[in-house]
């Protein structure tokens, strides 16, 4: 055995019987203290997300405060621009060209070997 083996041995020994009989808190006890922190987290948590909230609404307002209305019509004149704008409608000449109706005319198809030729290689 070690030092420390034998030094522990002692320590065992010589310790009196009833050490340690106050240390341990009774149930109801240990109950309150724990109802009591939750009931201080919950409220704690409350708190801040009070602040939180108060913050937020703040934060809002202020922003909303700095930032200019805008008005329907800010960037452009609305006479000048109903009186220099109009619509033509597209000649025939920038349209496609009709090559076929694929609904109404299939094209020919050209066939590479006739029916009867056997099979293709």
């Amino acid at each position: 055995m070690t030092d420390i083996d034998d030094d522990l041995r002692d320590v065992l020994r010589n310790r009196p019987d009833n050490t340690g009989a106050g240390e341990v808190p009774g149930f109801d006890d240990v109950w309150a203290r724990a109802e009591s922190t939750v009931a201080q987290r919950r409220l704690r948590t409350r708190a801040v997300g009070g602040i939180a909230a108060a913050a937020a609404l703040v934060a809002i307002v202020f922003v909303s405060q700095l930032r200019p209305t805008e008005q329907e019509w800010q960037f452009v004149d609305p006479d000048e621009f109903a009186s220099s704008t109009s619509w033509v409608a597209p000649s025939d000449i920038l349209l496609p060209k009709h090559q076929f109706d694929i609904y109404g005319e299939i094209p020919v198809l050209i066939e590479s070997t006739e029916r009867d030729g056997g099979t293709l290689l």
